[in-house]
């Protein structure tokens, strides 16, 4: 009986091996090369990870993402001491592919992993994650489970570096544990620049240790109110710290973003002498105070420089990444015009108006981040009066607003319009599909500038779905449509193909506990 059921499963592993050689992967996003072969690999309790030295954390980090649902730890060794091994390597024959691309060749007794950095060796993991069954997912052991992964060589390498999702923490504070689930399915689906929206008119939500009552005060809602505190709150230094760190092993890089010169409102709950007119205002969400403010820094006052500079000097250790988000968006001119201090300053520095202030003061702020080793970056409106060559734009307009300005300027460019992407929008405004079928380096929206764009961005800003379901399915699955935008070649991109990948992930959200919207 024993012979005849080893006989039997041996059977049913040649059937599987043979049907997984010829079904097409699904992967998200779509990998720009992929040849097919025959057959699968299959891991067992005694498949080996072969790495060097150099490589025992990428090692481990696989080991680790496939142990709780295969219910064993697989054995790290330096060489392979029989077959049925994934091994992992440094080539740097594919250094002309660049530093974030892979090569993963399967065969029915070897994994070979290969790539000229370890960040392209990790996006390798990723791809391995989502070719084995489902169930990988699993945070507990999966039993008489067969964990297969068809034969195969795949070339891959991402379109655009930044390939983003912003997270607006001001008008509803979005917990730790919350973020870290995002930055969780942002590196399974290759996405590697989460931004992190944390002052706004609506709250202060970084500890400053400076400034305590950025946090004691500027943090918090005022006690007329009626908010729940969960929409409240602030990251202290320790927490940032700890999601820098827990996003940075995943290949993600987090951007602060500090508004200015507008939407600080919430600034002058405490420091009224930061503003033109020295006005005291209270801290309010959104739907209590929608719209722009008015009030905002008084730029020719030397006090608002001392205090930016302060607040950058304690967040640039917090912050590895070589960019820093300064806003600039939405910076309404009324007070600069009617202020004694701005309009000395105009005069001072031989401007001609107060687009060109603005721009003065945008170029001041990029010297000093220039001189902490930080790349500016603001939203479009930093174009306004003028810019430097150096900072990158991200542009949020309609491109048909500005389709001029971006053709002719020879800045980097982060495209993130409020057509596509723009997360907080309804399905019903943005559906799924339009997000995927954006293309964000066409002549026709920036002119000869295609190769200045560097990147896509989705944005979520939580003035409407506050809830941590509510924000899950405004996100998802739209998310995943925009990492094969920033990933994906855009001829090689086709929306019934990635429809049929999509149904399947909808159920690694459902294992990831993620909520979704339901395609119609």
């Amino acid at each position: 009986m024993k012979k005849r059921m080893t006989i039997l499963w041996l059977i049913i592993l040649f059937i599987v091996q043979f049907i997984s050689g010829q079904n097409l992967i699904s992967i998200i996003p779509k990998p720009q090369e992929v040849e097919y072969y025959t057959g699968s690999f299959i891991i067992s309790p005694t498949t080996l990870i072969v790495a060097n030295d150099k490589l025992t954390m990428r090692a481990e980090q696989l080991r680790g993402y496939l142990s709780p649902a295969m219910g064993y730890n697989l054995p790290i060794q330096t060489k392979a001491s029989h077959p049925n091994y994934i091994e992992m390597k440094l080539d740097p024959s594919l250094e002309i592919l660049g530093k974030e691309a892979y090569q993963l060749e399967i065969y029915p007794n070897r994994i070979i992993i290969s790539a000229h950095t370890d960040t392209g060796l990790f996006w390798a993991i990723q791809t391995i994650r989502q070719l084995l069954p489902q169930a990988i997912l699993r945070q507990a052991p999966v039993k008489e489970m067969i964990w297969q992964l068809p034969c195969l060589k795949i070339k891959d390498k991402p379109r655009f570096k930044w390939r983003g999702l912003m997270l607006d923490c001001s008008r509803t504070f979005i917990s730790k544990e919350q973020i870290k689930k995002y930055i969780e399915q942002m590196c399974f689906y290759k996405m590697n620049v989460l931004q992190l929206h944390l002052t706004d008119d609506q709250g202060w939500r970084i500890e400053i240790k400076k400034y305590p009552q950025l946090t004691s005060i500027c943090s918090k809602f005022d006690s007329t109110c009626k908010e729940p505190k969960e929409y409240e709150g602030f990251y202290s230094q320790d927490d940032m710290k700890e999601l820098v760190a827990f996003a940075s092993e995943r290949n993600i890089d987090i951007v602060p973003e500090i508004e200015m010169p507008g939407h600080t409102a919430e600034l002058f709950a405490t420091f009224p002498e930061l503003s033109c007119f020295g006005h005291k205002l209270k801290v309010k969400p959104w739907a209590e105070e929608d719209g722009v403010h008015d009030e905002i820094l008084c730029v020719g006052n030397d006090s608002t420089f001392i205090f930016i500079k302060n607040v950058i000097d304690e967040l640039i250790p917090l912050f590895p990444s070589t960019y820093f988000h300064i806003g600039g968006d939405e910076a309404p001119k009324k007070a600069w015009k009617q202020c004694a201090k701005c309009q000395r300053k105009i005069k001072s520095e031989l401007l001609n108006n107060e687009n060109e202030l603005q721009s003065w003061f945008i170029k001041k702020v990029e010297q000093y981040l220039n001189s902490k080793g930080k790349n500016l970056v603001g939203w479009d409106e930093i174009l306004e009066g003028g810019i430097s060559e150096t900072a990158t734009v991200m542009y949020w307009r309609d491109w048909q607003e500005a389709g001029n300005t971006i053709s002719i300027i020879s800045n980097n460019i982060i495209m993130t319009p409020t057509s596509h992407c723009y997360f907080d929008y309804s399905y019903q405004d943005i559906p799924t599909q339009n997000v995927y079928n954006y293309n964000p380096a066409t002549k026709e929206r920036v002119g000869n500038n295609t190769e200045k764009v560097i990147g896509v961005q989705a944005n979520f800003w939580s003035h409407i779905d506050r809830t941590p379901p509510n924000i899950d399915r405004q996100l998802f699955p739209r998310l995943l449509a925009m990492s094969e935008i920033a990933w994906t070649n855009n001829d090689k991109k086709d929306w019934a193909d990635f429809k049929n990948r999509l149904s399947e992930k909808l159920h690694c959200l459902d294992i990831m506990g993620i909520y979704y919207h339901s395609p119609n």
